[in-house]
């Protein structure tokens, strides 16, 4: 009997244990816990509540499908450490391309250095424009970063007011142009402006020091690769006629300005 009472005492027990605890030594229920770490990557990717406490997580690529592919970086960027930094890195296509990319670069330069009033920069980029040029055989003209300098600072004196037109920038920079083209006059930017009795504002104590303005160097630049605007006679430049006048520009603030042409029309084309 005592037996008996025994047996159906530790059935009761048996019958009291949760299942949870008889659970204790079978083996995880959930699949991936079990996969080894070699093929972590074919499991499903966490969700953001369970990877709120991750601290660093591997950057994964774009999918092939994705409309915005990462740029890859050339050799040169990898082997280096670092991205482009200068023109020549940026330059792409044929050597030819190149060159004359090059050349448009160093004119800027030159441009740059003139409305800086560094003239040592601007020589520098002269020399550099000129060797591209006559390596790459392109023909194209050299441009003195002096006559460049020069013209800007005249064409600044003149007409550097900020309420001036280009046109009329040009004209006064045109007719400096047209005495170095004509035979009555001498043959140089240099000679032209400091000629004597000519442009008075070159007599000023301050010209030489003077830094024109970014505006007056683009004119000077578009006068030197050619653009005109009046006849090749007009070598006229004053407020009062000195001729036939050619045109006259008109301002409240400095009065009218004549431009007119020489009285030996013969001379001119």
């Amino acid at each position: 009997m005592k037996k008996i009472l025994s047996m159906g005492l530790v059935l009761l027990m048996l019958a009291a244990i949760p299942p949870q605890a008889m659970a204790v030594c079978e083996e995880p229920s959930d699949p991936s816990a079990s996969i080894p770490s070699e093929t972590a990557e074919a499991s499903p990717s966490p969700s953001p509540e369970d990877s709120r406490d991750t601290e660093t997580l591997p950057e994964l690529p774009l999918p092939d499908s994705s409309p915005f592919p990462s740029p890859s970086p050339s050799p040169d960027s990898q082997a280096q450490g670092e991205s482009a930094s200068s023109i020549f890195d940026l330059l792409q296509g044929s050597n030819a391309t190149k060159e004359i990319d090059m050349a448009a670069y160093y004119l800027g330069e030159m441009c740059a250095a003139a409305a800086e009033g560094d003239t040592e920069a601007g020589h520098e980029a002269e020399a550099n424009r000129n060797a591209i040029i006559e390596r790459n055989g392109s023909g194209e003209e050299e441009i003195s970063f002096d006559d460049l300098y020069l013209l800007s600072k005249l064409i600044y004196a003149e007409a550097g007011s900020s309420w001036l037109s280009d046109d009329f920038r040009l004209c006064v920079g045109e007719v400096v142009m047209n005495r170095v083209a004509s035979p009555e006059f001498p043959d140089t930017i240099y000679d032209v402006i400091y000629q004597k009795n000519q442009y008075s504002s070159v007599s000023d104590p301050g010209f030489s020091s003077l830094v024109p303005s970014q505006d007056c160097v683009d004119v000077a630049l578009r006068l030197l690769q050619g653009e005109r605007q009046m006849a090749p006679s007009v070598v006229f430049q004053s407020n009062f006629a000195q001729g036939e006048i050619f045109s006259i520009h008109e301002d409240l603030r400095l009065g009218d300005t004549f431009f007119c042409v020489s009285n030996n029309l013969d001379l001119y084309p």
